[in-house]
């Protein structure tokens, strides 16, 4: 805290000082208006009162359901708000989240499209995800021969954008606007308000009175050793030079969306050049030693009695040495304030640690790779077939460079051995499934995880893609280089055409997933891809079996 004081960091970045950040020169105007957040605040007001008003035009309307369409930073303020016990708007609300053929199909059989209000949410509308989606979706209504198609559409995007200008052309019922040239993750505070105003029927006054109030404990005027976004910055910053750069969040399932903001904040942010601090997932069930070889904690609550069991066990952790950090919520009202205290101190964090917030430099291999399997496909009609190292009943490993150098191709078992034991004593497992990770699936996986975490002693991430190509991919990219990555892919019951592309929704999750794959290869990041060739609801059942059987060391990792 003495050298962000010392260095009057606070007060710099309030005056939108853009040499607390390395930048090359070009560089230099998109940090200053990326600086444009801290003025959000003042400006919610609008758009809080808008989009209630809006909410409550959806069932007069005629609308019964309701589906947010996101892939990006705000997907995680539309599942927090979904999470909250008076989430409502229309009958029944939905989030897509995905292009998984079989997912998108099981939506569509439960919704009646002509009483269905789709909101896309894109900070561009330029993603090939979710631009697919909008397509599919609106070419569903045409075929239904739907005259009023375009009315059951609502844009949430940035000012002059691609969505923008879209929902426009098209005439969408509705669009909403946020200031151009802020980063999706330093956008929480117009993300959080949307989805809350709109699904939590939370009052708006009062949430905006949350937020301004933030501002002001975390203004210019307000001294270091008062001020929480200063402290909480020196906190972090800290932990991350003395060797703790997992910060895993316990937090009770209601707010496991926001915690997950949270960790993208601060992950994509501080991630770059091999360093870093990496977000954890449901720490609650990390045994004590896990947690001391270079963990801190954020533990993330609600006032109550559930909140009080929360506290007594990240007391016992701060007893026993482990950096903490605390966070009590006195109600959903709360989140966006408390995220605009995060991206205050994630920014001064990465002052201090000589990183620029603003860049995700990590990522453009994978993009750019995915861009030619696009073209590819659009050629050739499919995407290029690469060479099985093993393969078991229905399941397909596959593993390049330096990976498949180490890895054993014996059989399954012994393929999943050798990977695991690339593994490091500080690291962590990310499982990477391309899919429609619903609640029976999510069981699975979790069930995977928990195994994984006590035969391996690493944490386990379980994040589902395409999603996290738009909030952790910089972490796994451009973070410490103590990461296992273990995607896997799947074949689609049924695939769904794109109208006007020359590939399917299938055929683009596997190319999202083939790209990332490759690009973490090429960086020399230990990865496989576990691919079921019989479909996700089989082969999810073989793989946990394959999993569960798999020789393994016990903890602790190996050194």
């Amino acid at each position: 805290m003495e050298s962000l004081i010392k260095q009057n960091a606070l007060a710099r970045l309030w005056a939108k000082d853009t040499s607390l950040w390395p930048a090359e020169q070009q560089e230099a105007e998109t940090l200053k208006s990326n600086l444009s957040w801290l003025d959000l605040p003042e400006q919610l007001g609008a758009l809080v009162t808008r989009v209630a008003a809006r909410a409550a035009e959806i069932e007069p309307a005629g609308f019964e359901d309701v589906v947010f369409v996101t892939l990006g930073s705000s997907s995680l303020a539309a599942e927090a708000a979904l999470r909250l016990p008076s989430a409502r708007l229309g009958k029944r609300t939905f989030l897509l989240d995905h292009v998984d053929p079989d997912g998108v199909q099981s939506l569509e059989a439960i919704l009646n499209l002509e009483k269905t209000l789709f909101i896309f949410a894109s900070k561009t509308g330029k993603d090939i995800d979710a631009h697919s989606l909008l397509l599919y979706f609106l070419d569903r209504m045409r075929v239904l021969g739907m005259s009023s198609a375009l009315s059951h559409f609502v844009a949430f995007a940035q000012e002059n954008s691609y969505l923008g200008q879209l929902a426009v052309e098209y005439q969408f019922i509705d669009r909403f606007l946020d200031p151009p040239g802020i980063h999706g993750r330093y956008s929480s505070i117009i993300h959080f308000p949307f989805f809350l105003a709109a699904v939590g029927h939370l009052d708006a006054g009062h949430l905006l009175a949350r937020v301004r109030s933030m501002r002001e404990a975390c203004g210019s005027k307000a001294s270091g050793e008062v001020n929480p976004a200063i402290s909480l910055g020196a906190f972090l910053a800290a932990a991350e030079v003395e060797g703790s750069d997992r910060l895993v969040f316990f937090s009770p399932n209601t707010l496991q969306p926001a915690a997950h903001r949270m960790g993208y904040l601060v992950g994509a942010s501080t991630c770059k050049g091999s360093r870093g601090i990496v977000p954890v997932f449901g720490g609650a069930s990390y045994p004590l030693e896990m947690l001391r070889r270079g963990c801190l904690v954020a533990c993330l609550r609600m006032s109550g009695e559930e909140g009080r069991e929360l506290e007594k066990k990240c007391n016992a952790l701060q007893e026993a040495g482990i950096p903490v950090v605390t966070i009590e919520l006195n109600g959903p009202e709360d989140l966006s304030a408390e995220l605009f205290k995060w991206e205050i101190a994630t920014a001064l964090a990465c002052s201090s640690m000589g990183v620029n917030p603003f860049l995700d430099p990590d990522t453009q291999d994978s993009r750019g790779r995915a861009a030619n399997l696009f073209e590819e496909i659009s050629d050739k009609g499919q995407l290029p077939s690469p060479t099985v190292r093993v393969r078991e009943a229905d399941i397909e490993l596959y593993a390049e460079g330096e990976t498949r150098r180490e890895l054993s191709t014996l059989n399954m078992s012994e393929a999943l051995r050798s990977f695991f034991e690339l593994r490091r004593p500080d690291g962590y497992l990310a499982l990477l499934p391309f899919m429609d990770v619903n609640p029976a699936r999510l069981g699975i996986f979790r069930r995977m995880s928990d195994q994984l975490e006590m035969r391996l002693g690493i944490p386990t991430l379980v994040t589902g893609g395409p999603r996290y190509l738009h909030t952790l991919a910089q972490v796994y990219h451009g973070g410490p280089a103590k990461g296992l990555f273990l995607l896997v892919t799947a074949n689609p019951t049924r695939d769904l055409a794109i109208p006007g592309a020359k590939y399917s929704l299938g055929q683009l999750q596997l190319a999202l997933a083939l790209a990332d794959f490759e690009a973490l290869g090429r960086q020399g990041r230990p990865v496989i891809r576990l691919h079921l060739a019989r479909g996700a609801e089989q082969g999810l059942v073989q793989l946990e079996t394959i999993l569960k059987n798999a020789p393994g060391n016990r903890q602790p990792a190996p050194s």
